[in-house]
């Protein structure tokens, strides 16, 4: 009886901290600009899969670009493969639009 209440306990804790990231995720991607644009989707499809996607105002449109160049490279590091030229145009032309000079113009 007791190992299956402690069980059950964990569970719940587990449960409720699962949903207390998917309401903290939600917040936060309500923050990027432009979700619907084919750049978002391409920017937080590929950075999400090594770690949270960066605000797109954390850097200058200048910075973005070696930001991406560095990132490039630890994808390929982390075997998921470098971006195509495309889909990496689509990420950095979202990020230097809303970055912190995209933003104020």
């Amino acid at each position: 009886m007791k190992r299956s209440s402690l069980g059950l306990f964990l569970l719940m804790i587990l449960a409720a901290c699962s949903n207390q990231d998917t309401a903290m995720n939600s917040v936060v991607a309500n923050l990027y600009p432009d979700q619907a644009s084919v750049g978002f989707k391409q920017f937080s499809k590929q950075c999400s899969s090594c770690h949270r996607p960066p605000m797109p105002n954390q850097h200058t449109d200048l910075e973005w670009a070696g930001v991406i160049a560095l990132m490039q490279q630890h994808r390929a590091q982390a075997g998921y493969g470098a971006m195509s030229d495309d889909i990496k145009q689509q990420v950095l032309q979202y990020l230097q639009k809303h970055s912190q000079q995209g933003e104020s113009s």
